[in-house]
C-alpha cells in the first residue's frame, strides 16, 4: 500500500468510527485515548493530504457538544477535559479553525486550576495523568492573572518536593504503580518525569513567571541527569541513560515516554533558550549516538506508535533534522518512516478500527486507533515525512 493510501485508509477509518461512536465512553473525553485524537488526525489529512473532505469540523462540533464539564472533573492531559481544550486552542491558534478562545476558556481555567492544585498538593506533577499537563496548557494564558498565580504556586511546589545530592537536584516525580510509598523516584521521562517539567519549567520562565526558582531548577536539574548518563558502549545498542532510576535496570528503549531522546530533547530546548552549548552539545551527542540503533532489537520497538515505536522514533528524528539541518538526522528519519510503513497492518473486519499495535504481554496484539499507541499518531508521523516544512502536530508531544 502507497503511502497516500494509507493516508486516505486511517483517514476513511476514523470517519467511520466516528460516526458509529464505536470508541466507546470510558475514553469519551480523552486526546491521546480517545475520539479527539482521532479528530486531531481529520484536521490534519484534511490541511495537508485531501482538502476536499471536510468531516472534521462537524465531528468538533458534535464532540464539543457532548462535552460534560459539569460531571467530569477530571482535567488531566490524558484523559481529561485538558486535552480537548488543548485540541481547541491548538486548533485555533495555527488557523485550521476560527474559534473564540476567549469565550470557552475563562471557565475551563478555572475549574482546571483547582485540580491542578489538588495534583501540587497530592505530588502529582506527571505530564499525562497531573499537575504538569495542565499547565502546560494553562501557560499559554499567562497573561491572566489567576493562571500566573497558579503556575508561581507550581513552581513553588515542585522545588518543595526536589531534593539536592551530590550529583544535582532530583526530581523524584515518579510512582511506581505498583509501590505504596511517600516519595517518588526519579525518571528521564517526558511522559511522566523530569524532561517534561524542564521544559515546562523553561515555558514558565519565559512567560516572566517564578523566573529565578524556574532557572535555579533547570541548572541544577540537568547537571543530575547528566551525571547518571550510563557507561557508553562502542557498539552502540545499549541506552546512554536509564528511563527510570529504580535502582533495577538502567535500561530505556528509543521512545518518546522515557530515555534517551527524552534527555536529548530537554537539553537541546534548555540548551537554546538558556545558551548553554554544552547541553545542546549533549543533546546532538545523545541522537548521534542512538542512530545505531536502527534496528527493532536495539531500538527496543516492536510496533509503529508514536509513544514507543517506529513512528515516534522518526518523529524524533525529523524534529532534530529541522533544527539542525544535520543530513544523518534526515536518514535515520527516513529509515524508520520506511520501517513504519513496511509494519503497518490494518484489520480486515469493517467493525475493527485501526492497525495492529502491542497491546503489553497480558492483551499482546490488538486493533489500536488512538493518537498515543495506534493509527491516527502513526498517521500524523507518516504524513509529515511528505512535507517540506516541519508540522505543529508534535507540539502536543512537547517535540515542539
Amino acid at each position: 500500500m502507497k503511502p497516500n493510501e494509507i493516508q486516505a485508509t486511517i483517514y476513511k477509518d476514523m470517519v467511520a468510527m466516528l460516526q458509529q461512536k464505536s470508541y466507546g465512553q470510558e475514553y469519551a473525553d480523552s486526546l491521546f485515548k480517545g475520539p479527539w485524537g482521532a479528530l486531531f488526525y481529520l484536521f490534519y489529512y484534511e490541511q495537508y493530504v485531501d482538502d476536499t473532505e471536510n468531516h472534521a469540523a462537524t465531528f468538533m462540533e458534535k464532540l464539543y457538544e457532548e462535552l460534560d464539564t459539569e460531571k467530569n472533573y477530571a482535567y488531566s492531559y490524558c484523559t481529561g477535559l485538558t486535552g480537548p481544550f488543548w485540541l481547541l486552542h491548538h486548533l485555533n491558534k495555527h488557523e485550521f479553525v476560527d474559534i473564540d478562545m476567549d469565550y470557552l476558556i475563562p471557565d475551563f481555567i478555572t475549574a482546571a486550576i483547582l485540580d491542578s492544585e489538588a495534583h501540587i498538593y497530592s505530588k502529582n506533577f506527571d505530564f499525562l495523568h497531573g499537575s504538569a499537563g495542565i499547565c502546560n496548557l494553562l501557560v499559554a494564558y499567562a497573561d491572566r492573572p489567576e493562571v500566573r498565580t497558579h503556575l508561581e504556586k507550581f513552581v513553588a511546589g515542585l522545588m518543595d518536593i526536589s531534593v539536592m545530592t551530590e550529583k544535582g537536584r532530583s526530581l523524584p516525580v515518579f510512582f511506581m504503580m505498583e509501590v505504596k510509598a511517600d516519595t517518588g523516584v526519579d525518571s528521564f521521562s517526558l511522559a511522566h518525569g523530569s524532561c517534561s517539567l524542564l521544559i515546562l519549567l523553561l515555558k514558565i520562565h519565559q512567560a516572566g513567571i517564578a523566573t529565578d526558582t524556574c532557572r535555579q531548577l533547570v541548572y541544577e536539574s540537568i547537571p543530575f541527569i547528566m551525571n547518571h548518563k550510563n557507561e557508553v558502549k562502542e557498539d552502540g545498542t545499549t541506552a546512554l541513560y536509564p528511563g527510570i532510576l529504580d535502582g533495577e535496570s538502567d535500561y530505556s528503549r528509543l521512545s518518546w515516554c522515557y530515555g534517551d531522546f527524552n534527555v536529548a530533547l530537554a537539553l537541546w530546548y534548555c540548551g537554546k533558550y538558556f545558551q548553554e552549548e554544552k547541553w545542546k552539545q549533549e543533546a546532538l551527542d545523545i541522537m548521534h549516538y542512538s542512530i545505531k540503533r536502527d534496528t527493532d532489537t536495539t531500538a527496543g520497538i516492536v510496533d509503529t506508535c508514536l509513544c514507543h515505536g517506529s513512528g515516534g522514533i522518526a518523529a524524533f528524528y525529523r524534529k532534530f533534522w529541522y533544527e539542525t539541518n544535520d543530513i544523518a538526522f534526515y536518514h535515520s528519519a527516513e529509515h524508520w518512516h520506511n520501517i513504519t510503513l513496511d509494519k503497518l497492518v490494518f484489520s480486515e473486519e469493517a467493525n475493527v478500527h485501526g492497525v495492529r499495535a502491542w497491546q503489553g504481554k497480558d492483551k499482546q496484539w490488538e486493533y489500536c486507533w488512538d493518537l498515543l499507541d495506534g493509527s491516527c499518531g502513526v498517521g500524523l508521523a507518516l504524513l509529515s515525512h511528505d512535507q517540506q516544512e516541519p508540522l505543529p502536530w508534535d507540539e502536543f508531544l512537547l517535540l515542539s
